[in-house]
């Protein structure tokens, strides 16, 4: 009996051992065998949920949104038309004022010119009347010629 034993617990040794070798490689096999969802799969109803779920939270931001940017791009078209206008006014203004300013300083040097031409008429007139008169006194020998003050 003892040799039975013996031959059973040698059986016995020699199963686990062959056990420990087989399993030794398990928590390599156990991971090279898991399945590793990667990229699941999802039921196309869920995706139509999502989607729909997405635009309803979304669409009335959106809508908000482009309401209040074309509210925005309206009040400054105003503003770029105010102030194109108010530039063209500004502009018009100068325009005039130079054009009043050019005016009047032709107006002023033809006025210039005037008194300067009406002076020089002046100048001979008096050397006229002066030489008439000292002529006309050259003929009466009488009389000396007047005093020039």
């Amino acid at each position: 009996m003892e040799k039975h034993s013996r031959n059973s617990v040698d059986l016995l040794g020699s199963s686990l051992a062959s056990l420990e070798r087989a399993t030794r490689d398990t928590p390599r096999l156990k991971q090279v065998l898991d399945t590793q969802k990667v990229f699941g799969l999802v039921p196309e109803r869920d995706i139509q949920n999502a989607q729909a779920r997405l635009k309803s939270e979304t669409h009335p931001q959106i809508t908000y949104l482009l309401e209040k940017l074309e509210k925005e791009v309206a009040r400054l078209r105003r503003k770029k038309a105010s102030l194109e206008s108010d530039f063209n006014l500004r502009k018009v203004r100068l325009e005039s004022v130079l054009r009043k300013d050019s005016v009047e300083s032709l107006e002023q040097e033809a006025k210039y010119e005037r008194l300067r031409m009406l002076r020089t008429k002046r100048d001979r007139l008096k050397y006229s009347l002066s030489r008439q008169r000292l002529q006309k006194y050259r003929q009466i020998p009488s009389l000396p010629p007047p005093d020039q003050s």
